[in-house]
């Protein structure tokens, strides 16, 4: 699965993966059982839990699924967008619910996650690796592509920590940081992560494509601390936290309730004309966190994010309800 390499020359991060994500459903007989740990902010609690007698997360006991749909039909008869897929997953228990979780879209930036976690997995062996300096050259900017321009950006002939530009590439997308990264590291470190998490690249003549469901796996992992330490866990999610992109889910969510997520866009030129605006995350309800993704696709980037918040504010109401 060697196709890394070529990564940057097809555009930077414009490939994807597929995700195999194979929940079980089963029901309890008893009450529901939890195990937490203390001290942690951002990766889950939870080392154990037990799902309440009769519930089984196969009969999707989400029903504010069908509010999105109708929002998501309106947006389309009105031309404001033409694709629009979501994901939920309620990460305490499990349900989860999906709209057309399965059409595929070009990631982009959203790539950026497994980079970082291809860096933080080589901190596991040497810590001393996010202290090592490099220094952005000055050459082919591409920060000059991004519809969405960083807030900050590293600039040329100063070292940066690697840990530093964890923080440009992680908190407002700079693709001249990703670079820096990406050239420093081997290849194959990334195609051990794929193997390792079972997640499947699918190229297409377009570049590499990714769904909803599949890139989830990459959220859920670093919230149950199963790959990465616990630790790097949590510094990951930190990061992510921290996201540049006030238009998007963190609009949607009270003010004060931490996020944390990555966007994507990609720009397609004629014939199509086509534009992909996407977001995927945590958001830290105080009761119940969970993950979702919006993947969009449309001509107005105004207007795809203004969906993204909205779906993320009716996903926060119903969730926020009381005996939902």
């Amino acid at each position: 699965m060697v196709f890394w390499s070529t990564l940057l020359l097809l555009g930077l991060f414009s490939s994807g993966w597929f995700a195999n994500d194979r929940y079980r459903a089963r029901a309890s007989q008893k009450k529901t059982h939890l195990v937490q740990m203390k001290g942690y902010r951002f990766t889950s609690p939870l080392l154990d839990v037990e799902l309440p007698q009769g519930m089984s997360v196969a009969n999707e006991p989400i029903p504010f699924k069908y509010k999105i749909e109708d929002f998501i039909r309106d947006q389309q008869q009105r031309g404001h967008v033409s694709k629009v897929s979501v994901y939920y997953r309620d990460l305490h228990d499990g349900p989860w619910f999906g709209i057309d979780e399965n059409v595929v879209f070009n990631p982009a930036s959203m790539l950026k996650v497994p980079v970082l976690m291809a860096w933080l997995r080589r901190a596991e062996k040497d810590p001393a690796v996010l202290s090592q300096r490099f220094i952005y050259d000055g050459r082919d900017d591409l920060t000059a592509s991004q519809q969405l321009k960083p807030q900050q950006s590293i600039v040329a002939g100063r070292p940066y920590t690697v840990k530093e530009l964890l923080h440009y590439m992680l908190n407002f997308s700079d693709n001249n940081a990703t670079r820096l990264l990406y050239e420093r590291m081997n290849p194959a470190e990334l195609d051990q992560i794929m193997d390792d998490l079972n997640i499947e690249n699918r190229p297409t003549a377009e570049g590499n494509t990714t769904t909803p469901h599949s890139y989830s796996g990459f959220f859920r992992i670093l919230y149950n601390a199963s790959y990465l330490n616990r630790e790097y866990s949590e510094y990951a999610l930190q990061l992510l936290s921290q996201q540049d992109f006030p238009q998007g889910m963190v609009a949607g969510v009270p003010a004060g309730i931490p996020v944390a997520a990555k966007f994507g866009e990609f720009s397609h030129g004629p014939p199509r004309n086509e534009y992909q605006l996407h977001e995927f995350g945590i958001v830290y309800h105080p009761r119940q966190p969970y993950v979702l993704g919006i993947m969009t696709m449309g001509q107005d980037a105004e207007k795809q994010a203004e969906i993204i918040r909205e779906i993320s504010r009716i996903t926060y109401q119903a969730v926020d309800m009381p005996n939902r």
